[in-house]
């Protein structure tokens, strides 16, 4: 969602934040001078793995979530 400039995009299941530019510095080059903040595309199963640094990674779609999704936390 853009809410007024901030980007943010959360899980649809459980409703974590999976982004959001508040406070993100990008960088600018005389190509694209309004970078778009990225974001996961709409619809996909984003694997999460928490740690320094948290890792996300965008899961094949096979119509089933996988067994460690967050489902447990709804």
């Amino acid at each position: 969602m853009d809410i007024c400039g901030r980007i943010v995009q959360r899980c649809a299941v459980c409703g974590a934040k999976l982004c959001d530019s508040e406070n993100v510095a990008m960088p600018i080059t005389p190509d694209d001078p309004n970078p778009v903040f990225p974001t996961f595309p709409e619809g996909v199963n984003v694997q999460v793995e928490a740690g320094n640094p948290t890792r996300f990674s965008v899961l094949e779609d096979t119509g089933m979530l996988p067994a460690d999704s967050c489902v447990d936390f709804i």
